[in-house]
């Protein structure tokens, strides 16, 4: 009886013990992982915080860039950069001495080769400009030049210069209307201006959010030296695209930059 009793007594001493010890080790064991885990969290934090420079990815409109002027923009303050062909220059020279003013307009006419047949240069065209590096990048060769332009005629022109506008051999520039659409832009921050094409199927095909080049396309300063400083990087990973718009709406878009749309920039596809 005695044995049966201290048995007794023993099982209803040590289960409620054993059942407490469960308890608590699986409390301890609970706050431990969640002491660990907020540590690692933290830690985790501190290093990616750093490096994580929220600032550059925030290309909006509003951004300041350090050198700042307010006086109204000019014809001076834009430069063109034109893109065309040695074998069609013959038919589309015209299009581009219709609104080029000789002495007052900046910018480049971009050729895949020199226009030997067409020496001497008249005074009344822009300068040419022959990209040579484009053969020892991958892709369309005329899409690459295209894209190139920008980055290309920023390195050769960069003094008081406040927009960058590109443009086809057939494009028309009302140049005085031109400068009172930039007017209204701060060219301070990053802007892409442009528009759409007419077409629903060409905006299907490539954006609806995208400026086409036979419009005009234009790059604040400070946008076309971002652009100029990581576009071999963007050719490398657009290299395939159509076009050469296609690629450096691509590309902006990359930087967290999205287009302007100005109704005054006409496609007029076909």
């Amino acid at each position: 009886m005695f044995t049966q009793i201290h048995k007794k007594s023993t099982m209803s001493i040590s289960k409620p013990m054993i059942i407490s010890l469960l308890s608590l080790s699986v409390i301890l064991m609970f706050i431990l992982i969640l002491i660990f885990s907020t540590n690692s969290y933290s830690q985790t934090t501190q290093i990616l915080i750093p490096s994580f420079n929220l600032n550059y990815f925030k290309n909006t409109h509003n951004t300041v860039y350090p050198n700042q002027e307010t006086t109204p923009t000019n014809i001076s303050h834009i430069v063109f950069s034109i893109s065309g062909a040695v074998k069609t220059w013959h038919a589309r020279k015209h299009y581009v001495e219709s609104w080029w003013r000789p002495n007052v307009t900046r910018g480049f006419l971009f050729l895949d080769q020199a226009p030997i047949q067409h020496l001497p240069w008249p005074p009344t065209s822009p300068r040419v400009y022959v990209s040579n590096e484009t053969m020892s990048q991958k892709g369309v060769p005329y899409t690459i030049r295209i894209a190139r332009m920008i980055k290309e005629t920023f390195n050769a022109e960069n003094k008081g210069v406040r927009w960058y506008v590109m443009g086809d051999d057939d494009t028309i520039f009302f140049v005085d209307n031109l400068v009172d659409v930039l007017n209204k832009y701060d060219h301070n921050g990053y802007y892409y201006v442009g528009m759409n094409s007419e077409s629903v199927i060409s905006n299907s095909l490539f954006s609806f959010v995208m400026g086409f080049g036979g419009a005009g396309l234009v790059f604040s300063y400070p946008l076309a030296n971002i652009l100029a400083k990581n576009l071999d990087v963007c050719l490398e990973r657009y290299k395939y695209f159509h076009g050469g718009d296609h690629i450096l709406h691509s590309c902006v878009a990359d930087l967290g930059v999205s287009l302007t749309q100005v109704k005054g920039f006409h496609q007029l596809s076909k």
